[in-house]
């Protein structure tokens, strides 16, 4: 299977003179959570912006949303691959590199498509797509790559779910399958 078999075809783009607060906006009215970052003057990519890079880059930094621009935020280490590439390259970079998204390039360098850990586990083999996501996600978590049977789930108790629904602040937390409501 080739890298074009599998991307998907809506690209959003946007200029790295942008605000955040336009592309937070294109994000949620168009419910993508990835934009192409071009630089207007020399219109070529420069990078991408996701949805995490304006919570941990913008929003957790206090940086105003209507006059910190994209190319101050975006990421430019942008991983691609071609179209003509097999999906294994791809899923190999993704996992290599710890990244939920790709950008599939034409052989003229233009962006045409992306690949996300979505599409590879919804599409391809099983195996494989599970594979990529243990080393995407590990890698998101912060982590070395730990394998999945490495790791240890705990289970709480209702009285401690109980008193951590106690607090009048919640600054973090995690889900747990007994939890009826969102902490308050």
């Amino acid at each position: 299977m080739k890298c074009s078999d599998l991307m998907s075809l809506e690209l959003q783009w946007i200029s790295s003179a942008a605000t955040v607060q336009a592309a937070a906006q294109i994000m949620r009215d168009r419910s993508m959570g990835l934009l192409i970052v071009f630089d207007p003057k020399l219109t070529h990519v420069m990078g991408v912006v996701t949805d995490r890079d304006l919570a941990t880059r913008v929003c957790a930094s206090n940086k105003p949303v209507n006059k910190t621009t994209i190319g101050e935020v975006a990421s430019t280490d942008v991983i691609t691959c071609l179209d003509t590439d097999p999906l294994t390259l791809a899923e190999e970079k993704m996992a290599e590199f710890g990244k939920s998204r790709i950008i599939v390039m034409n052989d003229d360098g233009r962006a045409v498509g992306v690949i996300s850990l979505t599409d590879v586990l919804g599409r391809d083999s099983k195996s494989r797509a599970v594979k990529t996501a243990r080393a995407v996600l590990a890698r998101e978590a912060g982590g070395a790559h730990t394998p999945l049977e490495d790791i240890k789930l705990t289970a709480s108790t209702r009285e401690d779910e109980d008193a951590a629904m106690s607090h009048e602040t919640v600054m973090g937390g995690s889900w747990t399958g007994s939890m009826r409501e969102f902490p308050r």
